[in-house]
């Protein structure tokens, strides 16, 4: 499915939005008039009487409230009317050009669909029969259609008869069967609801859920696919509840399936992983997880409107999806940015879905959050108006970081300000939509994407398999110049890669990329950590190659870069600037290659390759991301036979970064142990942080997998189980750390009269003797 062809929908989303005020929130008008309805309105006792999909009797008095006191919006929705009006249906011919899976069914489809949803609620709201007889017509002609799905589908070896348009048709006719049931005759009615149960609910319903004739598994077409799919049948099903007697085991068998695909496990043997996170999103990224929660969305909001005394299925991931969508937001002086992992886009705007959970009582503070950061274009008007209901609030600001570890994702940005700083992480899983890119990285600043996702572009162009989701196209390293298996594009990653230890506290951030599964056909380590403290990132990447061999560290970016004599270059786009330098190896170099912009194949763009003649097994790169070029800090590597690192000095500190070898290549049965002058630890990357002034104690330390950290005869950091943890010393006694030790030990002079764990006070104990606060985890 075309990202563009969701946006499209989101639109139509917007205006059946409005015509609800149950869209503001659990507690908002529907809640109320459910209850009425309830008591007086449902016929035989049953259902509320329709139109009850999308909008009911007292939203529509709400709307035209509204309307009364709003003559542009009045005006706009009743000039989209009039096109509306004007329009010509498209032939089955029409929509048959192309061929394939779906042709150009999407164009008579989208018709109907926004037919259904605006000249359904126009009749109602005007009374005018005009909308209703050009929306009869419409649903009669397009019921006439031999299919709603393209041609190419009935070829294979097991046929199928339903696609992603066939739901976009079935929008449209149940918002106008709900919407024109009572001005129907009774064999429109029949005509319409037999060619909804011919060309959606029976082809769907056989295709992807009922047994006999189901063609798909969810290991087979779990993704996206199946949760747009399956809403289509079930929407229709809804419309036609108490006329067609089968309706409610329809209905019953989408609601089944629907909480399988939300919990779906994966499959080992299909090299398949878990579609949505309990946490929220689905790994294919931003853009398919808005269309495919979306479309189910319309289903669910339907049905709770059709069974307002029913309580809808708890799907854990929906309780986090707002927060998603939000910690994938970059929010800008003039707007709004997105993380375009995967096929996605940088202007993705997920308002539309996040207005379908608050209508659906899946509101969050994070929901709130997200709305008021993203403000639509002038054309969007009707969702600022739907600001003025009542809305969740989401008083405070969300972490600044957050990890989804399954799915290989991770963002940091420096505060929830305009224009801030983000740097967002990817290393999970490679198939279909999900791109070659383990360990990738890109860097939004000042408003501007600045390191950057190459994107994507149409799938009909060979540039989407040849160069987009390619391993060459992110900010990879590559062996020999080849990155993952592009077998793995097709039948799934084997070995996925994740993310783990995420760190945000004390002045610094952390995260480290396992990207080894995916590039196993080369190395049988990759590892890449991010270190950012203050205006400096630094990334340490750590590999071991099968054999020897050329390296390539890839750098996609935005706008220009300048060299610099230092050997470090400045990139910049419009206002946001900042300087990479590969401290090590000392001795590399760099070149251009050229790639492709995003969503354009026609305009070639260069990115930057970064190489060096060292070509053993064991390989290290330090690269630093300079983030305030005007201030940019002296860099000094510091190497040893078990170590390498970094000294970087800055106007206020000094701080030192080194990453062990012998936790990287020890031999069996030795811990991984390294003397760097005074400190002793088995660490596998260690951070302190003194003063600039010189003279006294570190202000920070950092341990990345470390079970120990000692200076001199100071025992600093004790624990059985390594662990990944960032404190400082002092009142009150902070660290903020990872899950994976119980129990650790923390150097203080005297027991803590306060001690903090990930920001939250905690009771510790004091050993006086070795003076050391024991932290314990609860649970």
């Amino acid at each position: 499915m075309r990202i563009s062809e969701s946006i499209s929908r989101r639109s139509l989303i917007k205006l059946m939005a409005l015509a609800s005020p149950a869209i503001c929130g659990s507690t908002s008008l529907l809640a109320g008039e459910a209850t009425a309805q309830s008591a007086a309105a449902k016929p035989a006792g049953k259902h509320p009487r329709r139109p009850r999909l999308f909008y009911n009797a007292e939203s529509i008095a709400q709307m035209k409230r509204l309307l009364a006191s709003n003559a542009s919006l009045d005006a706009a929705i009743k000039e989209r009317g009039d096109h509306l009006l004007a329009a010509e249906f498209v032939t089955e011919k029409v929509a048959e050009i192309g061929g394939g899976q779906q042709a150009n069914y999407i164009t008579p489809a989208l018709q109907i669909q926004e037919m259904g949803l605006t000249l359904g609620l126009l009749y109602h709201l005007t009374g005018d029969k005009r909308y209703a007889e050009k929306l009869r017509q419409a649903m009669l002609y397009y019921a006439s259609y031999e299919r709603w799905a393209g041609p190419g589908l009935i070829t294979r070896f097991l046929p199928w008869h339903s696609e992603l348009d066939t739901t976009t048709f079935s929008i449209g006719f149940a918002a106008g069967y709900d919407a024109l049931h009572e001005y129907l005759s009774e064999a429109d009615r029949k005509t319409i609801a037999e060619g909804m149960v011919r060309l959606s609910i029976l082809p769907t319903l056989d295709d992807w859920i009922l047994p006999g004739a189901r063609v798909h598994a969810l290991d087979s077409m779990g993704h996206n696919w199946w949760g747009v799919c399956v809403a289509g049948g079930g929407l229709c099903a809804l419309a036609l509840l108490g006329d067609d007697p089968r309706a409610q085991q329809w209905i019953d068998a989408v609601d089944a399936g629907y909480e399988e695909w939300f919990t779906y496990p994966g499959n080992i043997l299909q090299n398949r992983m878990p579609t949505f996170e309990r946490s929220g999103p689905s790994y294919e990224g931003v853009g398919y997880t808005n269309y495919g929660v979306s479309e189910y969305l319309h289903y669910r909001f339907a049905w709770q409107n059709t069974f307002p005394a029913r309580k809808a299925a708890h799907l854990e991931p929906l309780d986090h999806l707002a927060t998603f969508f939000l910690q994938t937001l970059y929010p800008t002086s003039t707007g709004f940015l997105s993380v375009n992992f995967e096929d996605s886009s940088l202007h993705g705007d997920s308002t539309a879905t996040i207005l379908l959970l608050v209508a659906c009582g899946l509101g969050t503070p994070d929901a709130a959050r997200y709305l008021a950061r993203v403000h639509t274009q002038p054309n969007d008007v009707l969702l600022s108006l739907l600001r003025l209901h009542p809305q969740p609030t989401g008083r405070g600001e969300a972490p600044t970081s957050i990890m989804y570890s399954r799915m290989g994702w991770a963002m940091m940005r420096s505060s929830w300000q305009n224009d801030a700083i983000m740097l967002a992480m990817k290393s999970g899983y490679t198939w279909n939509h999900a791109h070659a890119d383990a360990g990738s990285f890109i860097l939004f600043k000042q408003g501007k994407p600045l390191i950057i996702d190459s994107g994507t572009c149409s799938y009909g162009r060979r540039e989407y398999t040849t160069y987009y989701r390619q391993s060459r196209a992110h900010n990879v390293i590559l062996f020999n110049g080849q990155g993952q298996s592009p077998e793995d594009l097709d039948h799934g990653c084997k070995f996925p890669g994740h993310v783990y230890s995420l760190i945000d506290g004390l002045g610094m951030k952390y995260v480290y990329a396992d990207a080894t599964g995916p590039m196993a056909r080369w190395f049988s380590r990759n590892y890449r950590n991010w270190l950012w403290s203050g205006d400096v990132v630094l990334i340490f990447d750590d590999l071991r190659a099968h054999t020897a061999g050329p390296l390539q560290w890839l750098l996609h970016f935005d706008g220009a870069y300048t060299a610099n004599a230092d050997g470090s270059l400045t990139l910049k786009n419009g206002p946001a600037e900042a300087v990479v330098k590969m401290l090590y190896p000392a001795k590399n170099q760099h070149h251009e290659e050229t790639g492709l912009a995003d969503h354009d194949p026609d305009k070639k763009i260069p990115y930057l390759v970064f190489t060096s003649d060292v070509q053993d097994r064991l390989r290290q790169f330090i690269t630093a991301v300079c983030l305030d070029p005007a201030a940019k800090p002296e860099f000094e590597i510091l190497q040893g036979r078990d170590y390498i690192g970094v000294r970087v000095t800055g106007k206020n500190t000094v701080e030192e970064t080194y990453l062990n070898l012998r936790a990287i290549d020890g031999s069996i049965h030795m811990n991984s142990a390294v003397q760097m002058g005074d400190w002793l630890t088995d660490a596998y990357i260690l951070q302190v942080s003194r003063p600039a002034s010189g003279g006294a104690e570190a202000q920070r330390y950092f341990v990345s997998d470390g079970s120990y950290l000692r200076h001199g005869s100071v025992s600093l950091l004790e624990s059985l189980i390594k662990l990944t943890a960032c404190w400082r010393r002092g009142e009150p006694l902070e660290v903020f750390t990872d899950d994976k030790s119980p129990a650790f030990q923390l150097a203080a002079e005297q027991a803590p009269e306060r001690a903090l764990m990930n920001g939250k006070p905690v009771s510790v104990t004091f050993d006086r003797q070795r003076k050391l606060a024991t932290f314990r985890r609860i649970g």
